[in-house]
Formats: structure tokens, C-alpha cells, sequence
């Protein structure tokens, strides 16, 4: 023990076993693992991914509008839909389809980032399933708020621990 008083001894940070994901990290998880289901996530890293696959929702809805300027899409009314199918040609309908696939993958690896984050506060990923009755999306995300349950739970461990 120290002859000093408490508030005079240097500060020492709790040692935890929580791991502390870099952005990168974050990213491999967001595309590489988006059926891992049986691991954990913390806070940082599912929030983070959600603004990630915000800003990349942003970014490819704006890229799908863009392709389709230049053809004319964007001024033709309800009753002429004929003339889109038929005018548009088929690099603009295969972009269109690879931007959908990559948004359906990022969305799919969001899902995973929320399985897993509700493993770490000990709950199962079945709870998810509340998000398709009014208001049940805030019991969600009360649970996707709450901090890490520091000992073992029944899902497995970190991504990424070495």
C-alpha cells in the first residue's frame, strides 16, 4: 500500500477483457462475417458499423440515381414506364444489380453486427424479431444500448481476439 492519501495515488484503469476493434477490424466484420452468428460484438463496434453501412447506403443510393441521369429515367412519368424498359441499356441494368447486391450484403451484415451485439449484453438474437411489431424496434435498441455483460455468455467469444 501507498502512504498517500487516495486521491494523490496514481490512476489505474480496471483491466478488462473486452477488445477494443480498430475501424478496419470493424469494416472485415461488416462484409466478411455477416452469418457469424454465434460470437459477440461490442458497443463500439456495432455502432460504428452502423454508421459505416449508413454512409454507404447514402453513398450507393446517390451512385444509382447518377446512373441513371444521363438516360433520361429521371423525367419520365408513370404512364411511359414502357420506355425506361425498353430504352435503359444493359450496363446501366447491371450496375443497378451489382449496387443492390452490395447494398443487401452490407444490410445483411448489419443484421450480423446486431446478433452478435445482443450477445454481448446476454440476450438472445431472437429478439431481433420485436423490430416487426409497432415500437418494438425501441425495445431493440434499448437492448443494442446496454453495456457488455463481462462474463461468459453462451454465444462464443470476440471477433478478431487473438
Amino acid at each position: 500500500m501507498s502512504d498517500k492519501p487516495y486521491y494523490e495515488q496514481e490512476y489505474h484503469a480496471p483491466e478488462s477483457d473486452i477488445p477494443d476493434p480498430s475501424v478496419g477490424e470493424i469494416f472485415k466484420g461488416l462484409f466478411l462475417y455477416p452469418f457469424t452468428w454465434a460470437a459477440r460484438s461490442t458497443r463500439k463496434a456495432f455502432w460504428v458499423a452502423f454508421v459505416i453501412q449508413f454512409l454507404l447506403t447514402i453513398v450507393i443510393g446517390v451512385i444509382s440515381v447518377a446512373v441513371f441521369i444521363p438516360n433520361g429515367v429521371l423525367s419520365v412519368s408513370r404512364n411511359d414506364m414502357s420506355w425506361v424498359l425498353t430504352h435503359i441499356g444493359f450496363g446501366v441494368w447491371l450496375i443497378e444489380l451489382i449496387l443492390f447486391i452490395l447494398l443487401i450484403w452490407i444490410k445483411l451484415g448489419l443484421l450480423g453486427y446486431a446478433v452478435r451485439r445482443l450477445h454481448d449484453a446476454n440476450y438472445s438474437g431472437w429478439w431481433l424479431w420485436l423490430i416487426i411489431i409497432p415500437f418494438g424496434w425501441i425495445i431493440v435498441v434499448i437492448f443494442l444500448l446496454l453495456p457488455t455483460v463481462e462474463e461468459p455468455v453462451r454465444w462464443g467469444s470476440y471477433l478478431f481476439v487473438d
